[in-house]
């Protein structure tokens, strides 16, 4: 623990910075234009941290866009994740048989159709030698009927003997189809070899990642077994439970800040999707859903968190998380990446209500701008630490 704080310390000490003009370029004649804020850029110098590839791995900025709304106007709620229902799959043989090889492994990434075990099914060996019958039987009735057809077209046979060939060959037809949809149907191919009619191929369904394999060589499978979970967690349910007093402020299209548990530093931005007309009477809360991206899969489902609603108003300001706002020379600024990768650039603000963890922003930047949410203290850090070596230089 003591070596990983001495490291951070050496990385912030080792930052760079230089000081930039803020607002706008530099006029003719010396004079400096005026930012958004209302400062001169004379009296406030906009600086900028340059971090080396290993330096930001190991302090871990984060950015966020900011969102508008007003800190003592935001709805805070419980909430899960849950799988999507159509992207994830409870996975098992629709026949009883015994388990003869495993294809996959958990946390393997698996394709729709791919092969995740194969079994030994003695009730598939028997429909497959079925259906292999009744092909050669179908053959056989389908050359009968088309020449009692075309002796018929000649006159050469009987109506009687036509109809009976053709109701063998419409006989055999229904049932060697029957059979084969019932092959479809267990996901099984409805051909087979001699050597291998009991071979069962249980399939992904979906495309998605192996979550739970409960399966061992050799064990025998019924149809309700399901021993194989597939699921696709890049898109996940986030369902808030939003208290009764609450629900009137919050409106499908609202944006959403999803706090997980498991990764409390940084958060998910989603929007209102959903809203129940169903009051639960035991927590007096009301269901909503918000759908989220999650590609690194750090919402885990069945995982708790914490949800914050930025209701809007007519009066709504961009807002930043509480961190994300700092104090250089008694000035408060907040962190916005640069032109390039590893700067960042602080920017003088004019703050308004603080509320919920959120801070109004009256000047100095826009809804939707980037800003550093994580890491931006040890910004702060760095520049605060250069100026104070550069005045002992002196």
């Amino acid at each position: 623990m003591i070596r990983n704080l001495q490291i951070l310390f050496v990385a912030i000490s080792s930052l760079v910075y230089q000081p930039l003009a803020y607002g706008a370029e530099e006029a003719e004649g010396g004079q400096h234009q005026k930012g958004e804020a209302g400062h001169s850029a004379e009296g406030s110098e906009a600086r900028e941290v340059h971090l080396t590839p290993e330096q930001r791995e190991l302090l871990s900025v984060q950015t966020v866009t900011v969102p508008r709304g007003r800190a003592d106007n935001i709805v805070t709620a419980p909430a899960e994740v849950h799988y999507v229902p159509d992207r994830v799959a409870d996975v098992g043989p629709l026949l009883q048989g015994k388990l003869t090889r495993l294809a996959v492994d958990l946390g393997d990434q698996v394709e729709k159709g791919q092969l995740l075990a194969a079994l030994n099914s003695v009730e598939l060996a028997r429909i497959r030698s079925r259906l292999n019958s009744l092909n050669a039987r179908k053959e056989a009735a389908t050359a009968e009927y088309q020449r009692e057809k075309q002796l018929r077209s000649e006159s050469f046979t009987s109506e009687e003997e036509f109809l009976d060939a053709k109701a063998a060959y419409l006989e055999i037809t229904a049932e060697y189809d029957s059979i084969r949809e019932q092959l479809e149907v267990f996901g099984s191919d409805s051909s087979g070899s001699d050597s291998s009619l009991a071979q069962y191929a249980l399939r992904s369904p979906i495309q998605g990642r192996i979550e739970r394999m409960d399966a061992r060589l050799g064990q025998t499978l019924s149809s309700s077994d399901t021993p194989f979970t597939v699921a696709d967690t890049s898109v996940v349910w986030v369902m808030l439970q939003v208290a009764e007093t609450d629900i009137g402020r919050v409106s499908v299209g609202d944006e959403v800040q999803v706090f997980s548990k498991s990764v409390a530093d940084r958060f998910h931005t989603g929007e209102v999707s959903w809203i129940s007309n169903e009051l639960d009477e035991e927590t007096r809360t009301i269901p909503v859903r918000v759908v989220l991206e999650s590609p690194n899969g750090d919402l885990r489902p069945n995982t708790y968190a914490k949800a914050r609603v930025m209701t809007q108003s007519a009066a709504s300001l961009p807002l930043v998380p509480h961190d994300a706002v700092q104090t250089i020379d008694d000035e408060s600024v907040v962190f916005v990446p640069g032109n390039e990768g590893g700067a960042y650039k602080a920017v003088p603000v004019t703050l308004g209500k603080e509320a919920n963890d959120w801070i109004e922003i009256k000047s100095g930047i826009s809804a939707n701008t980037e800003v550093v949410s994580v890491g931006a203290f040890d910004l702060m850090s760095a520049i605060t630490a250069s100026g104070r070596s550069a005045a002992h230089g002196h």
